[in-house]
This record gives C-alpha cells, sequence and structure tokens, in this order.
C-alpha cells in the first residue's frame, strides 16, 4: 500500500518534467523558420541550416529585449518536412511563394498569406 502512495506521485512528477522539457514551438516560430527555409533551399542540409542560424543571430538587435535564439531542433524538422516533399513539390517550391505553402501543409500550419 505505501508502494502504491510513493509510486503514483512519483510517477505523475516524472512524467510533468518529461512534458516540460521537451521542446515546444509556436505556430509562429515554425512559420518563421519556414520563411526562412525558402529564402535559400538549396545547398546541403548543413549549409542550410548555417545560413538559417547566422540569419536568426544577425537579426538580433543590441536594444531587443527578447533575443530570438537558433533552434537546431527546429530547423531540423523543417529540413525533414521538404525531405517528404515529392520531387515535384521540391520543383514547385524553388518559388518562394509556394515554398512556404507546400511547407506548411506538410507541418499542419495555417496557410501563410499571400504577397
Amino acid at each position: 500500500m505505501l508502494k502504491l502512495k510513493v509510486i503514483v506521485p512519483v510517477m505523475i512528477i516524472v512524467c510533468t518534467a518529461i512534458w516540460w522539457l521537451m521542446p515546444h514551438f509556436t505556430e509562429q516560430d515554425k512559420a518563421y523558420y519556414v520563411s526562412l527555409y525558402c529564402l535559400q533551399p538549396t545547398g546541403s542540409d548543413q549549409q542550410i541550416q548555417a545560413r538559417m542560424e547566422q540569419t536568426v543571430e544577425n537579426n538580433n538587435q543590441d536594444y531587443a529585449l527578447k533575443k530570438r535564439h537558433f533552434s537546431p531542433l527546429l530547423a531540423k524538422r523543417i529540413q525533414d518536412a521538404w525531405d517528404r516533399l515529392t520531387p515535384d513539390q521540391q520543383q514547385q517550391a524553388q518559388q518562394r511563394d509556394k515554398c512556404a505553402q507546400l511547407l506548411s501543409e506538410k507541418l499542419n500550419l495555417p496557410a501563410p498569406l499571400p504577397r
């Protein structure tokens, strides 16, 4: 009986801690990374990720209260979504607006606003 009284709260705490430590990305963050990816979707995965990181880190203003920091995990998710596109879709995605639309669909994001 004592084991059950100890095990259940410990399991609840462990599950809560795991959920808390998992990365959670907002729809806005995902859309931002999609737009970064669509600026230059050519090159190796490492080159694309390096360009995305430079863009994110270099766009921080010195006076900004909340600075963006690059998330390699989110960048990897965007690259994986690109890899899941068919070759025809990747060809269509060479146009930036179409790229954002196709990647947003793969990530279940709301459609980007037309320009």
